[in-house]
C-alpha cells in the first residue's frame, strides 16, 4: 500500500492504480490531431464533399487545425466512441444526408488501420507520467490502463515505448460492450487486478474518467491537467486535481 500527497491533499491505502491513456500518459494533442486530419480526409472522399470543409469537419470531431489543439468541450474530450460516431453522424446527414453510423465507424477503423501501422510518428509519451508511473512500480502497485481507444492501440503503444513491465491489465473499448463511462471496464480490470474500489484510484485528464471511476464504486480520482482541460476546470470534478504527476509524493504505508 502507498499514499499518494500533494501540496493541497492525500490518498492513502493504494494498491491498484488505473490510468486513461491518452491526455494521461500520451500526448493527446499530437495523437488525436493527426487521427483527426486523418478522418476528415477520409470523409471527404467517401462523400465527394468541399475540401474546404476540412477545418470544419476537424472542429467538428474536436480538433482545432489553426491551434493545433484537441478543444476541451469537443467530442473527443466529452464521450466515448460510440457517442462520437453518433453526434458526427448527425453532423455529416445535415450537409450530406446520406451517412450512416456504420459507415462512420468503418472509415474510423480504417483510418486506425493505417494510422497504427506508423505510430512511432504520431505518439509522443508525457515524460512526467511515464516517470511516476515507473516510480510507483517499485513499490509493486498493481497497475491497468483504462481506455476508450482499442485495446490493439493500446498494446501497440506499450509494445512501441517496452512499457511492457509498467501495466499489468489492459481495458479497451472493445473488452467490453459497454461504455467505459458506464464503469463496467473499470470493474472489469480491478477484477482481473483483484483488487477493489477502496483500495484503488483513478488517473486521468477528463471528467468522463472520474465517472468511469465513479460508476464502478471507486471514489477517488486524480485529475490532471495534461490532456485538453486545465486544473482550474478539472477541479469543478474532482478536487484531486494536479498540473502534472510530477507534484505528487509517494510515502509507504
Amino acid at each position: 500500500m502507498i499514499t499518494l500527497k500533494s501540496k493541497d491533499w492525500e490518498i492513502d491505502n493504494i494498491d491498484a492504480i488505473l490510468f486513461d491513456k491518452d491526455g494521461t500518459f500520451i500526448d493527446l494533442h499530437y495523437f488525436w490531431g493527426q487521427m483527426t486530419e486523418l478522418r476528415a480526409i477520409e470523409v471527404i472522399e467517401k462523400y465527394s464533399l468541399d475540401k474546404n470543409l476540412f477545418t470544419q469537419i476537424c472542429l467538428t470531431l474536436g480538433y482545432d487545425t489553426q491551434t493545433g489543439k484537441m478543444l476541451k468541450d469537443g467530442i473527443t474530450a466529452m464521450y466515448s466512441r460510440p457517442i462520437i460516431i453518433e453526434i458526427f453522424c448527425k453532423y455529416l446527414n445535415s450537409i450530406v444526408a446520406k451517412a450512416t453510423e456504420q459507415e462512420i465507424e468503418q472509415i474510423f477503423d480504417s483510418v486506425s488501420d493505417s494510422f497504427y501501422k506508423n505510430m512511432e510518428k504520431y505518439t509522443k509519451p508525457i515524460d512526467d507520467a511515464i516517470d511516476f508511473i515507473k516510480s510507483i512500480k517499485k513499490y509493486n502497485i498493481k497497475t491497468g490502463i483504462v481506455t476508450s481507444d482499442s485495446k490493439e492501440s493500446a498494446l501497440l503503444t506499450i509494445k512501441h515505448f517496452g512499457w511492457e513491465n509498467l501495466f499489468d491489465v489492459v481495458i479497451g473499448r472493445e473488452s467490453t460492450t459497454e461504455t467505459k463511462e458506464s464503469g463496467v471496464p473499470v470493474k472489469m480490470a480491478l477484477e482481473i487486478l483483484n483488487s477493489t474500489p477502496e483500495t484503488s484510484i483513478m488517473i486521468g485528464d477528463a471528467p468522463m474518467d472520474y465517472i468511469a471511476a465513479k460508476n464502478a464504486g471507486v471514489e477517488r480520482t486524480i485529475l490532471v491537467a495534461s490532456g485538453q482541460i486545465p486544473k482550474d476546470d478539472l477541479l469543478k470534478t474532482s478536487k484531486y486535481s494536479l498540473e502534472s504527476l510530477s507534484e505528487l509524493v509517494i510515502e509507504i504505508l
